[in-house]
């Protein structure tokens, strides 16, 4: 039979348009999804529900709408219940925004690009991150859970713990707790009680056991006040050291310049002296507003 060009071409046309809408059917068909923002990421994932809520009331899934980019310590719903946060009606806006804001960052920061230190906040308040071979934490205590979970305009840790800021300073904290009187009241005698009520300290504290326990060897009455400072001072390091600061074996300088205490963390976290027995740590990373408390249960003597 004989071929007639124009038929054969427009036989050829008509195939490879068929082929060409089939082709972008299957494209459209297996094009990737479009990545949800921070808000549409916490809005799908059930864990998140006192989250968006808490968001909503303070009128900020605007701004972590946006382009950002931003990181979010998202604590889940358990870690809202862990802080005691069950009825957001009793937080006003305001209060609710600030805490909020305390968990963003205004930069895209991966788990592997945190650094241990200080970290200023969207609320511009510091939080503390340090990071070890357990993983990253907030403030000593505060646990990220999953890390890097991406988002169109950032990333998202989750936690398990709701980050407050502190309201007292170390004293105040001390004075506030039964378990420190002894301490309290060698803390005014040394006259210490402006000096650790300002600057940034991390004191290990003993309890009132610890001091009854020192007292059966060494007579309280006999103690000159430079004795009794340096023995608290032999207490207290510069800045703040979180328990997920402390590295097993560490020769640390205290603020009485001439002593240094060495880390344990052979059994639990503790501290030693020079010459003495393992303080160990009872209750670590109470977070004041110029440092952090950890409770211990022996006095160290320099």
């Amino acid at each position: 039979m004989k071929s007639f060009p124009f038929v054969r071409s427009f036989g050829l046309s008509l195939v490879a348009a068929i082929f060409g809408v089939f082709m972008f059917i299957s494209c459209k068909t297996e094009e990737a999804p479009k990545a949800k923002n921070i808000v549409e990421t916490a809005l799908a994932d059930p864990q998140f529900t006192t989250l968006v809520a808490a968001l909503q009331k303070a009128e900020l899934t605007g701004t972590l709408s946006g382009t950002g980019p931003f990181t979010v310590f998202a604590p889940n719903n358990a870690a809202f219940v862990k802080a005691g946060v069950t009825d957001l009606s009793k937080i006003s806006k305001e209060d609710l925004s600030k805490i909020l804001l305390d968990h963003v960052l205004g930069a895209n920061v991966l788990a592997a690009n945190v650094m241990s230190g200080k970290a200023t906040t969207a609320g511009t308040r510091d939080i503390y991150l340090s990071k070890n071979a357990s993983g990253v934490f907030i403030n000593g205590k505060i646990k990220v859970t999953t890390a890097d979970v991406p988002t169109a305009n950032g990333t998202i840790h989750i936690i398990d713990d709701v980050i407050m800021q502190p309201t007292q300073n170390i004293v105040q904290i001390a004075m506030a707790n039964p378990n420190f009187k002894t301490l309290v009241s060698l803390v005014n005698q040394a006259d210490l009680g402006a000096t650790l009520s300002g600057g940034a300290y991390t004191v290990f504290a003993p309890t009132d056991a610890a001091f009854t326990e020192l007292f059966k060897t060494v007579d309280p009455a006999t103690l000159t006040k430079k004795q009794i400072s340096d023995i608290l001072l032999y207490h207290v390091l510069p800045g703040r050291v979180f328990s997920t600061d402390l590295v097993n074996g560490a020769s640390v300088q205290t603020a009485l310049m001439t002593g240094k205490v060495t880390i344990d963390l052979s059994s639990g976290a503790g501290i030693k002296a020079t010459a003495g027995a393992v303080s160990k740590v009872s209750s670590a990373d109470l977070l004041a507003t110029n440092g952090v408390i950890h409770v211990i249960d022996k006095v160290l003597i320099p």
